[in-house]
């Protein structure tokens, strides 16, 4: 049936490499197939009635195309919808924003709506510089040979400590092996801790680690602000004194002001890190989106590192989904199921360098295993309680951390490593320690029954998605931090 007079329903269209394919849940108070022709028409060129206004050039060039529809009931199901390039007003992402992931909430028809994936076309995505990137952080660190994973720590308490004790932390931990150390997203310039009395003293205790070790160290410096003048003047700051790494926190800082920063920065050659503070509100909402379409975006941005999640931390996601949120940062190919939340294939162009994926929330050395098999060798893990609350304190906590990435790296276990290193095996006391076998059966089954949950998304629908996240949740409810331990 036609929305406001036209009909967006075309099952037989066939997207072409330039158009964008939305992928979305949506559940209302009409059938599903007007459902999908309100929300075609109200995120591109149509209104609730026929206009005099309209004409054949616009709606043969510039509408949506309705191309498939999984219908789970009457009034629900998934919609796969596809956008011409030439719709959009290609070099603003706010614009696409708009038309693709904004008004369409608001229909009243509209019970759930969640946007699940998006693909971008390539000759859209050659607009953006992309990241620095991985390998390029891997070269200054100098892990390019060895592989092993990155480690670092947020200093904590997340907030209170003066700037000297902020740095006393740094240095203790940078010295005994840590990669990098990092701003809490919460940090920034309160009284108790001046931005630039904090940034001065870590980056001479974090040249003083260096010397020391003969390792490079990288100290990831919040800089966020609802001032983009401030945020300028502090990377002009960090820059003049030789640091090479900044940190967003991107969700709240928006689209705009994120790819200023991200330019700016990769002028003077300095990586991005970014927290993802605030995402959960549309990720983990009925009405919302995933965060894989938001990763998508930061990639293309060139943010350099990015918190995708744990799988096995305290915060939301499950091994499978946030597996495919680390390929998503660093593949140029990746293959989904819907029961994963994905289109079947994303791409992005050859321009476009890997992030990152940085691990973070929750973690500690025992978990190393079980996030190698979420992740393979090419992530960053951080812990910031996983290293200050070690039996023996922050540097104890920063070997530990240490001797587990070095396990990765050498293809041993965590049993076998902790023979040779007491902080590690204090460590694996205290926190417990998961086999990486565990998490990899659990993934292993999640595939070998692709088909099996595919099918059972198909028919009930966005919930069964839901069930499969808190189901094949590594952590269980073994502890009330919701992290895994020795009994898993």
């Amino acid at each position: 049936m036609a929305y406001g007079g036209y009909s967006y329903l075309e099952l037989n269209y066939k997207p072409g490499k330039d158009d964008f394919v939305v992928l979305l849940w949506a559940k209302g108070t009409v059938n599903i197939n007007n459902l999908a022709e309100a929300i075609a028409a109200e995120s591109s060129v149509g209104t609730f009635t026929k206009i005099k206004t309209m004409n054949e050039r616009i709606f043969k060039h510039y509408r949506a195309h309705v191309f498939e529809i999984i219908k789970t009931s009457e009034d629900s199901g998934f919609i796969k919808i596809a956008y011409p390039l030439e719709h959009f007003d290609q070099k603003n992402v706010i614009q696409f924003c708009a038309s693709v992931m904004g008004n369409i909430y608001g229909l009243l028809e509209i019970e759930e709506l969640y946007i699940m994936d998006i693909s971008f076309p390539e000759k859209y995505q050659r607009q953006f510089k992309g990241p620095i990137g991985l390998e390029a952080i891997r070269k200054y660190v100098g892990t390019e040979k060895s592989r092993r994973p990155h480690c670092g720590t947020i200093v904590k308490p997340k907030v209170g400590l003066t700037p000297n004790e902020f740095a006393d932390v740094a240095y203790k931990v940078l010295a005994n092996g840590l990669d990098l150390v990092k701003d809490d997203e919460n940090l920034v310039d309160q009284d108790f801790c001046k931005w630039r009395d904090r940034a001065d003293l870590v980056n001479k205790a974090m040249n003083r680690a260096e010397l020391e070790t003969g390792e490079k160290k990288l100290y990831c410096c919040n800089i966020s602000d609802s001032s983009i003048e401030r945020m300028e003047k502090r990377l002009d700051y960090l820059h003049s004194h030789g640091l090479k790494l900044v940190m967003l926190d991107v969700f709240v800082l928006g689209m705009p002001a994120t790819i200023h920063m991200v330019n700016m920065a990769h002028r003077y050659r300095m990586f991005t890190h970014a927290h993802r503070a605030g995402f959960a509100a549309v990720h983990r909402s009925g009405d919302g989106y995933s965060f894989g379409i938001l990763e998508k975006f930061y990639r293309m941005f060139g943010l350099d590192q990015l918190h995708v999640g744990t799988g096995v931390g305290k915060m939301d996601g499950a091994p499978h989904t946030i597996r495919r949120f680390a390929r998503l940062a660093r593949d140029n190919e990746i293959k989904a199921s819907i029961a994963e939340g994905g289109l079947e294939i994303s791409k992005f162009d050859k321009s476009i360098a890997p992030m990152m994926p940085v691990a973070s929330g929750g973690l500690h050395a025992g978990l190393t295993e079980g996030l190698f098999e979420i992740f393979g060798n090419d992530f960053t893990m951080q812990a910031g309680g996983g290293v200050h609350g070690h039996p023996k304190g922050s540097e104890a906590g920063a070997k530990a951390l240490r001797a587990a990435a070095d396990a990765i790296g050498e293809g041993i276990t965590l049993e076998e490593k902790a023979k040779t290193s007491k902080e590690l095996n204090e460590e694996l006391k205290k926190f417990g320690y998961v086999k990486g076998y565990k998490v990899r059966r659990m993934l292993n089954f999640f595939d070998e029954n692709a088909d099996l949950f595919e099918m059972i998304v198909k028919k009930q629908g966005m919930s069964a998605i839901r069930m499969f996240d808190k189901t094949f949740d590594a952590r269980g409810n073994v502890s009330e931090h919701h992290i895994i331990s020795k009994k898993v």
